[in-house]
């Protein structure tokens, strides 16, 4: 099979090329002009660089592709128009493409924020989605209106949409697995809300990517939507996760509980001045990050299990293992 991946170069991208490649596909990789090759440097693929903003810049990328994977996005809680135009503009420009050079399906990276922030406890797809307001984050509303873009493309394109758990860690995750284990490593001091409560949906990056290989290839996959989440355990805890990686690096972690009664209200001060003056810019602290931790965000795979044969690979414990062996080697 002939695939195009976007974001090929990106955290969850270039675990999926990887393993496209290992399963005898043909890939091509569509990549952000002046980034890096990163962890795909040395796989046998086509590169192709271009900007899914400007579609003049896509040339002959999608012609003769059967499957397109379009996983890039910009991951942030800026409130900036940016993030509406890569991740909205952008997959409709990829949309429009994967038809006009007939590619039979696509294969849709969303993400769990599309249902908003209330307690779930093994939800599944067919959970209520945002209604988008004035105050809906731009990354959130670009998720909810990518989906109803794919739905709307069903009669022109095979159509799959995937919502990985909330929590997405493993190698190449060099923003919240390295800034957790960079934390941890230097002793530095690290918070949960409230006694770390809530159920936390997660996912390995390399279960991730077996997910979207069935999402691609399953027939039962077309026009359909899948949430793609680890199931043993069902879900974890934060101070879970960290106490996890303390033990692999061999260090006893600083961590200390935090009361969301006292981080909202500053959360949402921040939120209100950054949303007022720095709309570009990302908070270091937002109700984003406040509601992912005080919320119960468990959602089932169950779906996924039973129509289109995705399994979890990788044990909670090997997926901590192997995180940590490659935050290692970035030290060396």
């Amino acid at each position: 099979m002939k695939v195009l991946v976007t974001g090929a170069n990106g955290f969850i991208g270039s675990h999926l090329t990887q393993l496209l490649v290992k399963e005898g596909h043909t890939v091509r990789a569509l990549l952000l002009p002046g980034t890096a090759l990163g962890a795909i440097d040395g796989l046998p693929i086509e590169v192709v660089y271009s900007d899914i903003t400007k579609p003049e810049t896509f040339q002959q990328a999608f012609q003769g592709i059967e499957v397109v994977y379009h996983l890039a996005a910009m991951p942030s809680v800026a409130w900036g128009k940016q993030v509406y135009n890569v991740n909205y503009n952008g997959t409709k420009n990829v949309l429009d493409e994967s038809v006009r050079c007939g590619v039979k399906r696509i294969v849709f990276m969303s993400s769990l924020v599309v249902h908003g922030f209330k307690h779930f406890s093994d939800a599944d797809e067919n959970t209520p989605k945002l209604n988008i307001g004035t105050f809906t984050r731009p990354y959130a509303a670009s998720k909810v209106m990518g989906e109803q873009l794919m739905l709307e493309y069903q009669s022109k394109i095979e159509t799959v949409i995937i919502r990985p758990g909330f929590n997405i860690y493993g190698p190449n995750d060099k923003m919240t697995s390295k800034e957790m284990l960079d934390r941890l490593s230097k002793g530095q001091l690290m918070g949960y809300v409230d006694g770390g409560r809530s159920k936390l949906g997660y996912v390995h990056a390399e279960n991730l990517v077996f997910g979207l290989l069935c999402a691609g290839t399953h027939p039962s996959a077309a026009n359909n939507t899948f949430i793609i989440a680890d199931y043993k355990p069902d879900y974890i805890h934060l101070p879970q996760l960290l106490h996890a990686f303390s033990r692999e690096l061999n260090i006893q972690p600083k961590i200390n509980n935090i009361s969301s009664y006292l981080l909202y209200p500053v959360a949402f001060v921040i939120d209100c001045f950054y949303f007022l003056f720095l709309r570009n810019k990302m908070p270091l602290i937002s109700t984003y990050i406040v509601n992912t931790s005080t919320h119960d965000l468990h959602f089932s795979s169950r779906k996924a299990q039973e129509t289109i044969g995705y399994t979890q690979k990788i044990s909670f414990e090997e997926g901590v293992r192997r995180t940590v062996e490659w935050y290692k080697t970035l030290k060396k």
